[in-house]
């Protein structure tokens, strides 16, 4: 019984990566990631500003969007 809960958290949690990178709502928690990684010395945007940011780009370049 212990080994089938093991299982299924296991698949849980792989299900919920996906679900996350589909729908993009890891992309914050990379740029965060990234940022600690790459620029530890800058100040991240706030998540609010990163979406603002992410959807303006999308807007001024709509070709680098699937739909």
């Amino acid at each position: 019984m212990a080994a089938m809960t093991g299982t299924a958290r296991r698949v849980w949690k792989a299900v919920a990566w996906y679900v996350n990178g589909v729908t993009g709502q890891s992309r914050y928690a990379d740029y965060l990631a990234h940022e600690r990684e790459r620029h530890p010395d800058r100040v991240p945007l706030t998540e609010r500003e990163f979406w603002r940011a992410h959807y303006a780009q999308q807007d001024a370049d709509p070709g680098a969007r699937c739909c």
